[in-house]
């Protein structure tokens, strides 16, 4: 009885240690986003964990696109196509500074402003 308490123990204590973020000395932020319809309702959210290198954007409905603009020239930098309501975008092709998301769905386009931050 007491070598199974002491294997659950152990391997509990090891479990704990994996849940740990990837530099310990700088702890994660994250930021999230949240753009609503004017019912007030979510129409899409951004996260970003400074500890990894995609945002993860969700929308309330599907979207079939999204594009990422220069926030003071408009000009696009990215974009990708996409099915569904959910993905990740690799915010290391974006240099530091902030940007205008247009997210495209059947029905309309929901735009939100967004920092990124790489470091």
């Amino acid at each position: 009885m007491k070598n199974t308490i002491l294997i659950i123990a152990i391997t509990l204590i090891s479990l704990t240690g994996y849940a740990q973020t990837n530099n310990p000395d700088k702890p994660a932020k994250i930021t999230k986003y949240v753009t609503t319809f004017p019912n007030g309702e979510e129409a899409i959210i951004i996260t970003e964990n400074s500890q990894s290198n995609n945002l993860k954007l969700s929308s309330a409905d599907n979207f079939y696109k999204y594009e990422i603009l220069e926030t003071a020239t408009h000009e696009m930098v990215h974009n990708s196509d996409n099915r569904g309501k959910m993905c990740e975008i690799d915010k290391t092709k974006l240099e530091d500074g902030n940007y205008t998301l247009k997210v495209y769905t059947k029905d309309f386009v929901i735009t939100s402003d967004i920092t990124i931050s790489n470091g």
